[in-house]
């Protein structure tokens, strides 16, 4: 047998292990259920905005015609040089359950979001502490159920990806990767029932807390250095043994990261290599097989393995993308475009690892 044989045999059996993944979510769906909550417990919504013009209205909109009342909502105002600050001010007078902090010089240290999420909990008074990023948008059901699965299952910490909206190709092309990686590489359902600090995952944009634990562990001030403070919180959770669940948002929760091509690219490139636990070797090998597999696999192969491989790689696609409610037809179809579009980022993510200049909202990451 050639090296060419074992290596294409080693593709096809990751090709398995990821369809296997991806049938798993797909079939245990991991989407918050609908709950009552147990009591009224004040839930203090937390909203880091750094020139959020575009998107306070919509998230603040939402939170006060949540199903559940008893809230109360904080926006850092993060030295924002737009709108922000006039048009939280109008929802302020409107409803006494909006408060406003004035953003302060960032300490040596920190990273802005990190320490924003940071100052906004030291104010908040809830007994469940809810961090939104400004440009999601919620449902009315979502603090309702957000709470009480975090009551039945007795967690610490729920965090949610919420559900992607795709309105450019450029977007079409760069978002879906995240989850195509995500939910091929790990079974969702892993967070809340296992131990292990490896199979942790968590998404900044929502992350729900138990206040009393967050308090007493102080999870972004530990993390405040990191770019990827969201995983790294998840890691430290379950170092100290304590009981998260991470799941996909539907109509709960959804959001439009990036705008444009170029802004999806730009601003992934700050944390692809989390996924692999942030190395960039293993992130660089991963790109590379994910292109190159498929040709080791056709000339390496005899053909109902080939077959074998080809279909395993389209019906993950498939879970995966009727999972996260997007488009089979660009997801399956312009999949090779996809992948180019992901080394794209790679690449980006490599400059980026060597260079360690990356601006993100007018700040150097």
């Amino acid at each position: 047998m050639s090296i060419l044989f074992y290596v294409a045999l080693f593709v096809l059996l990751f090709s398995l292990f990821r369809f296997l993944v991806a049938l798993l979510n797909y079939t245990s769906r991991p989407i918050l259920p609908y709950g009552k909550v147990s009591g009224v417990p004040l839930v203090s919504v937390l909203i880091p905005a750094r020139n959020e013009e575009q998107n306070i209205a919509n998230i603040l909109g939402g939170l006060l015609n949540q199903t559940y009342s008893n809230i109360d909502v904080i926006v850092y105002n993060d030295q924002s040089t737009d709108e922000t600050a006039q048009l939280v001010q109008k929802y302020i007078k409107e409803d006494d359950r909006v408060s406003m902090m004035m953003g302060e010089e960032l300490p040596t240290g920190w990273l802005g979001k990190n320490y924003a999420c940071h100052s906004l909990a030291k104010q908040a008074n809830g007994e469940y502490l809810l961090f939104l990023d400004a440009d999601v948008k919620v449902e009315p059901h979502l603090v309702e159920n957000a709470v009480a699965y975090m009551q039945r299952k007795r967690l610490v910490l729920l965090s949610m990806f919420p559900r992607q909206q795709l309105l450019s190709m450029g977007e079409k092309l760069v978002v879906p990767s995240m989850n195509w990686i995500l939910l091929s590489l790990l079974f969702l359902r892993l967070v809340r029932w296992s131990k292990f600090p490896s199979l942790a995952a968590a998404n900044g944009q929502m992350m729900l807390f138990d206040a009393t634990v967050y308090k007493d562990s102080q999870w972004h001030s530990q993390v405040r250095h990191s770019r990827v403070e969201d995983i790294a919180i998840s890691r430290l959770i379950k170092r100290k043994r304590l009981r998260m669940a991470t799941l996909l948002g539907t109509d709960d929760i959804s959001c439009r990261m990036y705008g444009s091509y170029t802004d999806a690219i730009h601003g992934f490139t700050k944390n692809v290599t989390a996924f692999f636990g942030g190395s960039i070797v293993v992130t660089v090998l991963f790109a590379l097989l994910g292109t190159l597999g498929p040709f080791i696999v056709l000339f390496g192969l005899p053909f109902p393995l080939v077959l074998l491989h080809f279909t395993c790689l389209i019906a993950s696609r498939i879970f995966v993308t009727k999972l996260s409610e997007q488009s089979v037809w660009i997801n399956v179809f312009l999949w090779p475009v996809q992948q180019l579009a992901f080394l794209h980022l790679v690449a980006s993510a490599v400059r980026y690892a060597t260079t360690k200049k990356l601006i993100w909202k007018g700040r150097g990451i």
